[in-house]
């Protein structure tokens, strides 16, 4: 897995265009260090401090996977980063329950510039202490392709124009070379 992994997000990066080639150095950085997670016991669970160790300096100071506990919550399985909202539920359809919902309810990754903007924003930086400015979110699907999780990124900073379409390539790159379960994202 993790050669595949590799193989497969270098040639991605070296040939698709949307891909700010300024950033290629660290993206490189961020695929190896997911790459070599992929040998741990429990991959999923050593991904959110990959992430943080490459690309926490900018401002990516919080990443963690919510799985989907039941049809109606999210619940944490692993950060890196202060605490922050343990559950998140879903109050209606697409806009009322945050960004982390409404990536699964679409099955898409989505990006904001402006997290604060987002329809039925949900924050959680009273009880992180972070002041979050920008967030990614990216589902993780099981081997049918639906969403079982989603990795979240809240990020003190402004993110590139290209951060957002790479951590969509990583995570559904992930989903289809791993296949999870939520029962592998939640090991430990």
């Amino acid at each position: 897995m993790e050669t595949t992994f590799r193989n497969w997000m270098q040639r991605t990066v070296a040939r698709d265009p949307a891909f700010d080639h300024q950033r290629r150095d660290e993206r490189e950085r961020l695929i190896d260090a997911i790459a070599a997670t992929l040998s741990a016991p429990s991959p999923w669970q050593a991904v959110p401090r990959a992430i943080h160790q490459v690309l926490g300096d900018r401002g990516w100071e919080w990443n963690g996977i919510y799985v989907r506990h039941t049809e109606r919550q999210l619940v944490l399985a692993v950060a890196h980063g202060p605490p922050v909202c343990a559950t998140l539920d879903l109050e209606g359809d697409v806009g009322t329950s945050g960004m982390c919902w409404d990536a699964v309810l679409m099955n898409q990754a989505l990006v904001t510039s402006d997290a604060r903007q987002w329809p039925g924003y949900v924050s959680c930086d009273s009880e992180s202490g972070l002041e979050t400015a920008a967030s990614i979110v990216c589902p993780i699907r099981n081997g049918e392709g639906r969403p079982i999780a989603v990795w979240d990124l809240d990020a003190t900073k402004p993110l590139d124009p290209g951060d957002g379409p790479f951590m969509d390539r990583v995570f559904a790159t992930l989903s289809a070379i791993c296949r999870p379960e939520v029962g592998d994202i939640l090991s430990t």
